[in-house]
Formats: structure tokens, sequence, C-alpha cells
């Protein structure tokens, strides 16, 4: 009974989570795609990023392994770990079921700025999802609708809009594999690039040290969370 019981919380989290990541990284990929383009680069244009079609920015097959990896971990682990939280550290650390987009930084107007602006955009775009998300929130108060519709669409809207901060403030941490980290390799003068190097070598152990050892992780999410907290009431206060 207890497995089946975890068996269906874990269906009922997938059905929640699945098209909540469906959109953000479908934002995040068109807003990159979209950046690009403004600086002068179309190649993410040419190879079919520039659209809010899901089915050109997700990977079908990275999609599965996700999902059963999904399953069972999420068996093991029962309900020691949030399920929004092992979606986020599965992604993380490496299980991708998003198509990379194709940028080639050549073809920037202004180099620095191009590259900056664009390994920005993704974060921008998932700010400007849950501002959507938002939006929808206060257009859905104005209708009256049955209980349980309106209780599964504002549960839907909340996780789209945590979700979507969250893993926009995420990207800004300034290491590998984050976005953050790319803008280092923008900003920083040519003397400064072993740095980059130094982060990309070792990324994983960093990230492993302020995702997992106490009192470091602690302050980790304390910081990220603080930050999506005064991110989620700046962009509440502009719908209500």
């Amino acid at each position: 009974m207890m497995a089946s019981n975890r068996i269906l919380s874990l269906l009922s989290d997938v059905a929640l989570l699945f098209p909540v990541f469906l959109l953000v990284f479908t934002f995040k990929g068109f807003f990159q795609a979209l950046s690009a383009k403004l600086m002068g680069d179309d190649t993410a244009q040419q190879d079919g990023f520039l659209t809010l079609n899901p089915l050109a920015h997700i990977d079908i097959f990275g999609l599965t392994t996700t999902i059963l990896v999904f399953f069972f971990v999420g068996g093991l682990l029962g309900d020691s770990l949030p399920r929004a939280i092992l979606f986020i550290l599965l992604i993380t650390f490496g299980a991708r079921w998003t198509v990379p987009v194709t940028i080639d930084d050549r073809n920037f107007k202004h180099y620095k700025l191009g590259g900056i602006i664009t390994a920005l955009s993704g974060s921008f775009g998932n700010f400007v999802l849950a501002a959507v998300a938002i939006a929808c929130m206060k257009i859905l108060l104005a209708f009256s609708l049955p209980k349980y519709a309106a209780s599964t669409l504002f549960e839907l809207l909340r996780t789209l809009i945590d979700l979507s901060i969250i893993f926009g403030v995420l990207d800004l941490i300034p290491l590998p594999p984050f976005d953050g980290g790319r803008v280092l390799r923008y900003a920083l003068p040519e003397s400064k690039q072993h740095i980059v190097a130094w982060l990309e070598e070792y990324s994983l152990f960093i990230v492993l040290v302020v995702f997992f050892l106490p009192g470091v992780s602690d302050l980790f999410f304390g910081c990220i969370s603080s930050m999506s907290s005064l991110i989620k009431r700046g962009l509440f206060k502009l719908f209500f």
C-alpha cells in the first residue's frame, strides 16, 4: 500500500512538474535565441530555436531518461527530498532533456556585450515567464471557476512562478555549468581567463560542496531563497 501511494505521489508530481519544466526551458531557449538574434547572430534562428514551440527545445530521449531516474531516485528517497528540488538536482548534475541553443558568438556585433546579454537572457526569460504566470493568476481571480478547477490551476501557476524564478536565479550563479559562468568568460579580461578555466575544471566539486556540505549548503540555499523571494515580491507588486 505504501509503495502504491508513493508511485501515485510520484505520478502526481510528474503531471504537475512536467508542463512547468516544459514551459521553463522553452522560454529560456527562446529568449537565448532571441537575444543572440538581436546581438547579430542568427544561427539559433536558422536552427529553429526562435520559437515558443516546446518541440524545438526538448530532447525526448533526455526527457524520458530524466523521468525514469526521477521515479527511481524518488522511490528510494521517499519524502526525504522535495520532488521539485530533486528535479533541479537531476538537471543541474547533467540530466539534460533540452536541446542546447546553437549560438556562434563570432557573429555578435559587440563580442563581449553580446556574450553577456545572451548568457543572461535565459534568466530574463524565466522571470518573464513568472510574470506571465502571475498575470494569468490575476485574470483567473476575475472568473468564478469551480473549486477543483481553480485549485488545480492555481497550484500549477504557483509552481510555475516559483520554479521559473528559482531557475532564473540559479542560472545567474557565476559558475559553470550555470549561465553565470558564461558571463565570467565574456566579462573577464584575457589575463584572467585562467580563473574561468579553473572554475570549469573544478565546477563539479564546487557545486557538490555548495549543494550538500552542511553550513555551506544552508547559506547557499538561503541566499537563493532570499533572492527568489525578493524577485517574486517585486513581480507580484506589478500586478497586485
